[in-house]
């Protein structure tokens, strides 16, 4: 089961064989172009994308949301202070 709000909620999921077993494997949907209101945050000094998730959204899980928004940035486990990104508006 894919969830509504969740980044996959466009995609299938099927089942293949792996070494005699079924797994569930999700199959992305094709990308599509798309524009988003933003507000930009000043990351401080501890600062993680969970806890900026639950400031903004009330819900850490939507992490993915602000990841998905800021491609540059590659390795969220340590943020620079003063670093600016893009925090879609919900």
């Amino acid at each position: 089961m894919i969830f509504s709000n969740s980044r996959y909620s466009d995609s299938t999921v099927v089942t293949v064989d792996k070494d005699g077993s079924d797994v569930a494997v999700i199959v992305p949907s094709a990308q599509k172009a798309y524009s988003f209101q933003y507000a930009n945050h000043q990351i401080a000094a501890g600062e993680r994308i969970d806890t900026l998730a639950y400031q903004y959204y009330t819900d850490a899980k939507l992490w993915w949301r602000i990841a998905d928004s800021n491609p540059e940035i590659t390795f969220w486990d340590n943020l620079t202070p003063g670093t600016v990104i893009r925090v879609p508006v919900l």
